[in-house]
């Protein structure tokens, strides 16, 4: 389909699992392993997911592929409310995280809209 660096959502979505990554890499993180590693997963699995689906070669597999990085993205605003509930993270940081986590979301079921390119 194309080059995935090109696409915003990946753009945004790899800015956000780097983020997600720093903020989880220090603190209290350690006190909830399984929370880290749940959140660091899901979060590295958006831009992943979107590069595997521009590897395919129609506009519905990508489609299908930027679905499964909105779910990782809903998933990683699930793992951001819990970190923020049990202390994690701060609330400040939270809110940052939340509101990139919902920008990356929005771009992800954006291209899950695609339609099917006409027969030719």
């Amino acid at each position: 389909m194309g080059d995935f660096k090109r696409l915003a959502a990946w753009r945004e979505g790899n800015d956000l699992a780097r983020e997600v990554h720093a903020a989880f890499s220090v603190r209290d993180a350690r006190e909830y392993p399984g929370l880290r590693a749940q959140v660091l997963r899901a979060a590295a699995s958006i831009p992943a997911n979107l590069a595997e689906g521009c590897a395919k070669r129609s506009r519905r597999d990508l489609a299908r592929f930027a679905e499964m990085a909105y779910a990782s993205a809903k998933e990683v605003e699930c793992h951001l409310i819990l970190a923020r509930d049990v202390r994690i993270l701060p609330t400040e940081q939270f809110s940052a995280l939340a509101k990139r986590t919902d920008l990356v979301a929005k771009l992800c079921y954006g291209l899950t809209r695609i339609r099917p390119s006409a027969p030719g």
